[in-house]
């Protein structure tokens, strides 16, 4: 819960969470096993029951939906860590081009501040037609980076806009990827479960 007690805080009060954590202790590990996994596993729940109570019911082939959902589920989650994990490395690519600090800590740190508020609504997946709404998460995710990169990363108040352009286009780049991705396996494993394929 240590996770999520943070991750709620970071929500509501995303400048004086950041100005409090940005200098406290950090590693890799750390920050991956202990928050951002932790976090990514509310889109993993939410994501499997909501494929298995809402697409059985409306298909009426429960038993055909069970390993897809499954799959799918353990897929995001994976590619939503390594998403992260890969946008921290971006973030910190960027950092000296935008006279920012090259920190590899703090850019993982900023990355998963980022990714919190998706992390947190994505828990309304379980209705999945309510899943569109998290792209209000990444809307916030948006509001946090860029207030986040002078605190974390102190870069330069004219120099936060350009980062923060070209770190969202990055991303874009990352998640677009990882759409396709997931998109082609879980039409694999979607068309596989009913004995066919496309």
């Amino acid at each position: 819960m240590g996770a999520i007690n943070k991750a709620i805080e970071l929500a509501k009060n995303p400048v004086g969470f950041m100005t409090a954590d940005k200098d406290s202790p950090a590693t890799v590990n750390s920050i991956m096993i202990n928050y951002v996994a932790v976090l990514a596993a509310i889109p993993f729940f939410a994501k499997l029951i909501g494929d298995l109570w809402y697409y059985s019911l409306v298909s009426g082939y429960a038993r055909y939906f069970i390993g897809y959902a499954f799959a799918s589920a353990i897929l995001s989650y994976i590619l939503y860590v390594i998403g992260v994990y890969v946008i921290g490395v971006v973030i910190q690519m960027l950092a000296s081009n935008f006279g920012s600090v090259n920190d590899s800590i703090k850019s993982l740190k900023l990355a998963a501040y980022v990714f919190t508020p998706f992390f947190l609504i994505s828990a309304l997946d379980i209705i999945p037609p309510l899943g569109v709404l998290a792209i209000l998460g990444v809307l916030y995710g948006l509001y946090i980076l860029y207030m986040g990169l002078p605190i974390v990363l102190g870069t330069p108040k004219d120099k936060v806009v350009p980062y923060l352009v070209a770190t969202v286009v990055a991303t874009l780049i990352v998640y677009f990827v990882i759409g396709v991705i997931i998109a082609v396996v879980e039409g694999a494993i979607f068309a596989a479960s009913f004995g066919y394929f496309y």
